[in-house]
């Protein structure tokens, strides 16, 4: 009777221990597909609103040098018809001096929104005054246009004359016109029913921020962040669920485990799994800059070593801080290390998470951009040099502004990146030779 009990509780802890054992092997597997998905949606988003960003920042440019800060409205349809003809995503530019949308191309497409104030809007309200604060390109939607009532997003960007508030760009792209790209990619790697939201702080219902939703997103959940250049969405899909079969095969494969090798094997998986975990951490303090948490030049040459097949072209450009040496010499090396754990930080916050940042040694940084035209490198690297030089770094209670120099070389095949990194130094020294501040392409 006593053994039968035994057996009972043994076959009952096999089942739980299976149960256990799948449940992880799923939510492994689940969070690598959501991690995979997430970030294809990461470099098809950013592709699409790409064009929306460049265009927002076209606009403020012309305004920064024209005279008196302002545009004639046949300069104005000049350019804006120019940007739609080059980004077929960007479905209207509008400009709004002072909050109020006096501009707007195609024009009889947003005739309503003439005059339309978003600063008193209280459904733009405090959408509008954060871009103005942050002083950064933020993605709202999707909202409802006020022009066609269409769903859409709105990439709003400030722009000032001087220090003073001038107004607000707002380059618009329809959500019916993204919608398939999101789908293909869900469909690609088998996830029928999700919600994505986007982002709106102007509206407090979640229904609201839905950008898309598929079937019923029953049991556990999974959720993920797609970042959209500074701007977050969330995607949520089921956890998936495995076969009957499955389950099965991992009760027999651990009953012969344990009738057969289970206690020898399980000294030897103790020992084998400690020495592992040390390799693991011995790699990655070979691999890490101790500094600043990024991979050092040895841990850059070894994720170019694993870059998966499908990379075989893309960028990198070489950084350097300007006048670092003053820094140090100034106010000390406690103060120079702040700098460069701030400069680091600033920098792997606004890059794309498919791109690889490395210190290579002193003030110099590299950023493997894999997948990435010249073209879109060297508007990377402006933006990220325009965004460092407004920065403000406090270290130690001293408030210290910095600039950077950068050089940018293209690679056609991940076996050229030696000349590319030969290429990019040379084009970083020529930055420097023409009075730095400046990215410079080889």
């Amino acid at each position: 009777m006593l053994n039968r009990f035994f057996v009972f509780i043994f076959i009952m802890t096999l089942i739980l221990v299976s149960e256990f054992i799948v449940y992880s092997l799923d939510k492994v597997k689940d969070e690598k597909r959501l991690s995979l998905v997430v970030a294809e949606l990461n470099k098809v988003m950013g592709a699409i609103f790409n064009g929306a960003l460049i265009s927002s920042e076209v606009l403020k440019e012309m305004i920064e040098v024209s005279d008196e800060s302002n545009l004639t409205v046949r300069e104005f349809d000049r350019i804006a018809k120019a940007l739609l003809k080059d980004y077929e995503f960007v479905d209207s530019i509008l400009l709004l001096p002072n909050g109020v949308a006096s501009y707007a191309y195609p024009y009889a497409d947003n005739i309503k929104a003439i005059g339309h104030d978003v600063l008193s809007d209280q459904n733009r309200k405090l959408g509008s005054l954060e871009v103005i604060l942050n002083k950064e390109v933020t993605i709202i939607g999707p909202v409802q246009l006020v022009q066609n009532d269409k769903q859409a997003f709105i990439v709003r960007r400030t722009i000032r004359n001087g220090n003073e508030f001038w107004g607000l760009t707002s380059s618009v792209v329809y959500l019916e016109s993204i919608l398939s790209n999101i789908d293909d990619v869900l469909r690609l790697y088998g996830i029928n029913d999700y919600d994505l939201s986007g982002y709106n702080p102007d509206s407090k219902v979640p229904y609201d921020k839905i950008i898309s939703s598929r079937g019923i997103i029953a049991g556990d959940k999974l959720s993920d962040t797609v970042s959209v250049f500074n701007t977050k969405w969330e995607l949520t899909i089921s956890k998936g669920k495995s076969e009957i079969y499955i389950k099965i095969f991992v009760f027999i494969s651990l009953l012969v485990l344990f009738l057969v090798i289970f206690t020898p094997s399980f000294r030897y998986f103790k020992k084998y799994k400690g020495s592992e975990r040390e390799k693991l951490i011995l790699e990655n303090e070979a691999y890490t800059d101790y500094l600043t948490g990024l991979a050092n030049r040895r841990g850059f040459e070894h994720r170019i070593s694993h870059l998966d097949n499908s990379v075989t072209n893309g960028s990198v450009a070489i950084f350097d801080i300007d006048f670092f040496k003053r820094v140090n010499d100034t106010y000390g090396h406690d103060v120079g290390d702040g700098v460069l754990v701030g400069f680091a930080n600033l920098c792997k916050m606004h890059i794309s998470d498919s791109f690889v940042l490395s210190r290579s040694g002193g003030e110099e940084f590299i950023l493997l951009m894999p997948l990435t035209s010249i073209e879109d490198a060297t508007i990377q690297c402006e933006l990220l040099k325009t965004m460092i030089s407004k920065e403000l770094f406090i270290v130690n209670a001293l408030e210290l502004t910095l600039t950077m120099s950068v050089g940018v070389a293209y690679f056609h095949d991940t076996c050229e990146m030696k000349t590319a990194l030969t290429l990019a130094d040379k084009a970083l020294y020529k930055a420097k030779q023409q009075g730095r501040d400046r990215v410079c392409v080889s």
